[in-house]
């Protein structure tokens, strides 16, 4: 009976995960004036949208009923609202998007990597941190970078250097931002504070005010940010954010990051 009763509640949750808030209500309404599971009522409650998926959904959620009849459809609308309320706390509360540099598909709408960059650059009100291992300029960027530290931004660019590299690198990847060597600040994982040699800066992420932080396969170069295929996550919100910004001012503080003058 427990079984059942807990495969109810996860097809409910599923069922939640799947659907538009509005087409998880359209259901519960109708389920309210249902007292058992029965066949005539489940092609009722499959016809309510006209979606594959909305009828795959409730198939699911009502064969789970099935398993217990004993519980009736205004307690199955009661969970599928308060499930509903769950889950648009969270979602209000932290959002997940793509940022993708490669090949475009009609299927998923994805975000371009540069745009979404320098968009979260031009967010930035308080602090950035902004952490890659290679840097090659990219004008959008710096401009990007200059605007923010010139209204009055902490900008903090985390970099790889040639020497800490053990060589991987040819130049510096500060030197891709000469012109903000005097409005930003920048910042090394020395070589000694490695555990071992050849171990490198390979972390790529921008952190904004401790509340939106991308995390990325792309570094600050132009072939990453326009022709490679490169993948990263955008975090708005939640805890994440505002974790990695205090991981990163923790390691500033700890001189495992040190601060350095580009030449």
């Amino acid at each position: 009976m427990n079984d059942a009763r807990n495969a109810l509640v996860e097809q409910t949750q599923q069922l939640v995960i799947d659907l538009p808030a509005n087409h998880v209500h359209t259901l519960a309404d109708r389920l309210e004036s249902v007292g058992q599971p029965t066949v005539a009522d489940r092609h009722q409650a499959i016809g309510l949208v006209a979606a594959p998926r909305f009828r795959n959904a409730v198939t699911l959620l009502w064969s789970a009923w099935e398993e217990v009849p004993q519980i009736d459809g205004a307690t199955v609308a009661m969970m599928l609202r308060s499930a509903t309320a769950v889950a648009s706390t969270l979602r209000a509360s932290q959002s997940i998007d793509i940022a993708w540099t490669g090949p475009s598909s009609a299927h998923v709408p994805v975000r371009m990597t540069a745009q979404v960059l320098v968009e979260l650059i031009a967010e930035a009100r308080t602090q950035l941190f902004v952490v890659s291992y290679a840097a090659y300029k990219v004008a959008a960027v710096s401009n990007a970078l200059r605007d923010a530290a010139q209204r009055g931004v902490d900008v903090r660019l985390i970099l790889e250097t040639e020497e800490d590299s053990g060589g991987r690198l040819s130049v510096d990847a500060a030197d891709a931002f000469a012109e903000l060597h005097q409005t930003v600040t920048f910042w090394v994982w020395p070589g000694k504070q490695r555990p071992q040699q050849g171990a490198s800066m390979h972390a790529k992420a921008v952190v904004v005010d401790g509340r939106v932080a991308l995390v990325t396969s792309a570094n600050l170069t132009g072939a990453a940010l326009q022709n490679n295929m490169e993948l990263g996550l955008v975090i708005r919100g939640g805890a994440a954010p505002r974790r990695l910004s205090d991981h990163f001012l923790a390691l500033t503080a700890a001189g495992s990051l040190r601060q350095v003058q580009p030449s």
